[in-house]
């Protein structure tokens, strides 16, 4: 009789692989939105996808999906300290200039969803973190 098994990835091989696109798909939506509030009309005048400060966000932003990928213990530690920096960012920062004009069904969206994404690859990079420590 025949038994099948299930393929198994170990757990820091399928967290290396989905903070990145974690993170990427992140920083696509935020970016897209972005674009769309500029297109709207909506957008906050000091990040717009004319600004630098929006431009160093995206780079930084696509730099830490990089980083998210390498496997050393300090590119996890600065993809986390990274992390927790968006998230208090996001928390405390953000709410103050999502004003009024902004609250369109699709700037819902994409804030909620934008601050998931983030909180699930920070639970999966001190999920690795850990898991490295553990491995010493």
């Amino acid at each position: 009789m025949p038994t099948t098994t299930a393929l198994t990835t170990p757990p820091d091989t399928a967290t290396t692989s989905a903070v990145p696109r974690v993170l990427a798909a992140a920083f696509i939506l935020s970016a897209f939105h972005t674009g769309y509030a500029a297109v709207a009309g909506i957008a906050d005048p000091t990040f717009t996808v004319t600004t630098p400060a929006a431009w160093l966000f995206y780079a930084v932003g696509f730099g830490s999906v990089w980083l998210a990928r390498r496997p050393e213990r300090w590119a996890q530690a600065g993809v986390l300290a990274y992390l927790v920096v968006l998230l208090a960012v996001s928390v405390f920062y953000y709410p103050t200039t999502f004003t009024v004009e902004k609250q369109t069904v699709f700037g819902w969206f994409e804030n909620d969803v934008y601050v998931g994404l983030l909180m699930i690859a920070t639970y999966l990079t001190v999920s690795r973190v850990r898991s490295s420590l553990s491995a010493r």
